[in-house]
């Protein structure tokens, strides 16, 4: 499956996830602070404090005499220093004089490791300067063993090397450590904004949606009949063939593609369906017929959609039993009471939801293949063929299929899989429309998902109360 990687998507799907980049930014300062709290409180408790001093070693014998043999340090005293500095820094750590450190100081309950686990000492930029760090539990134990470290390490050397003495820079200085601190709280809020980073970027590289019109044709292989935008107001409205604006044009645009297609194809008969439910396709299909019928084109505009039947509603507020296809279906009513006529080319045959939906059976099936006889186009609303395989029936009353893409709501996987189907039931796909299609506003604030909800629950509602009505 061919697909176009694009800035602008990446783009598009970080700004779309845009809360849940703060939560884990959120999340990050919120762990931060909280680790930071811990530290602090942990340090309290230890009363840890840090013991800095620094020493130069200084080419010196036991008497204090340089080994040039001058009374002052020559550029050979010097380097000879500087070549000393490594066995200093080892016999600093050393068993021999840290045991010194503790028998000189008389120290009980502490060990060589103790205090070697707790003690750093480092070169300082190639130089003989050596600066050393001790983290203990006290403060004036510590400079107290800062201190010893400093005058045994400079007899060790006397006794090891024969030569070479410890002349102190900084005295030991001891400050306390407070556990957390600022840039480690920024850290965690810079590590959980990159992780919402990342988790948007993994959803759009693995769980990829449809958010270009191209990409119908190029992932698919399906004709494109272009594309409707969201728009608020025309979304929770119900259809009006005297509708104007952009969404209206985008649908008229549609609608003479579809025909064009339709006409090549020598079909006048088509069921519309989609992936999965909410992609608009009831609303589109309204107003494509109420399209074809200004254009004086006989049209049978049908609801067969078992699961979820809100056709009626969008043109009617109160759908009586007896003007449904449940009537029609059952005898109840016959097709001249059964069907509604819209305007003079347009004429209307909804279903009601039932307790036990009705089935595509061969019964229903010769019900729909006898209504349809007589008009130019006939438009029937069917579920989404990726959740209900049954609605392929259709295939013995309809001659093509329309199938219905809402940008950034099936998962590409699902697409595929739903037109895999429709393919091998060996019926023609007339094209697939792009519904929906949003600004980066929109898709900042989920408009569409909250007014597609709240029409849903609307229609619902309405079609609640139909139910409630033929029941009494």
């Amino acid at each position: 499956m061919k697909r176009n990687y694009k800035k602008s998507d990446i783009i598009y799907h970080i700004v779309k996830r845009w809360r849940l980049i703060i939560f884990f930014t959120i999340l990050g300062l919120v762990l931060g602070l909280a680790l930071n709290g811990i530290s602090i409180i942990r340090g309290e408790m230890s009363k840890e404090y840090k013991i800095k001093s620094s020493i130069a070693v200084v080419a010196l014998d036991e008497e204090g005499n340089y080994a040039s043999e001058h009374g002052n340090p020559t550029k050979s005293d010097t380097e000879m220093a500087r070549d000393m500095t490594d066995s200093a820094l080892y016999i600093i750590k050393s068993q021999r004089n840290i045991e010194t450190v503790i028998n000189t100081m008389g120290i009980k309950g502490v060990s060589v490791k103790d205090i070697t686990s707790n003690l750093t000492a480092a070169r300082y930029g190639g130089t003989e300067i050596v600066e050393l760090t001790l983290l203990w539990r006290s403060e004036r134990e510590g400079i107290e063993i800062m201190n010893s470290i400093n005058e045994v390490t400079d007899k060790t050397m006397l006794e090891t090397l024969h030569i070479g003495r410890i002349s102190v820079i900084d005295y030991p200085k001891a400050s306390f450590i407070v556990g957390g601190n600022i840039g480690g709280i920024s850290t965690w809020v810079l590590v959980g904004f990159l992780f919402g980073l990342i988790v948007c970027i993994a959803q759009w590289l693995f769980e990829p949606t449809i958010i270009n019109d191209s990409e119908i044709e190029s992932q698919f292989g399906v004709t494109s009949l272009g594309s409707v935008p969201f728009d608020a107001k025309y979304a929770s409205s119900k259809p009006m063939y005297e509708s104007e604006g952009a969404v209206m044009d985008d649908i008229k645009s549609v609608t003479h593609l579809l025909i064009n297609h339709l006409k090549q194809i020598e079909a006048s008969k088509l069921y519309i369906t989609s992936s999965v439910h909410e992609e608009g396709k009831t609303r589109l299909l309204a107003d494509i017929a109420l399209h074809l019928s200004e254009l004086g084109k006989r049209t049978l505009l049908i609801d067969c959609d078992m699961s979820n039947p809100v056709l009626g509603t969008l043109f009617f507020d109160d759908l009586p039993y007896e003007k449904t296809l449940n009537a029609l279906y059952r005898g109840d009513s016959d097709s001249l009471d059964a069907i509604s006529h819209i305007n003079g080319c347009l004429d209307l045959l909804p279903m009601i939801l039932e307790k036990t939906p009705e089935t595509f059976n061969d019964a229903l099936i010769h019900v729909l293949n006898d209504v349809t006889k007589g008009y130019d186009y006939v438009l029937i609303d069917a579920a989404p063929v990726g959740t209900d395989a049954e609605v392929l029936r259709l295939n013995e009353v309809a001659d093509t299929v329309m199938f219905v893409v809402r940008f950034d709501k099936a998962k590409t996987e699902i697409i595929r899989q739903a037109l895999i189907r429709i393919s091998k039931s060996g019926i023609t796909i007339v094209g697939a429309a792009f519904n929906y299609v949003v600004n980066w506003k929109n898709t900042i604030f989920n408009t569409p998902k909250r007014v597609s909800n709240a029409l849903l629950k609307e229609l619902k509602k309405r079609n609640g109360k139909e139910k409630k009505k033929k029941n009494k």
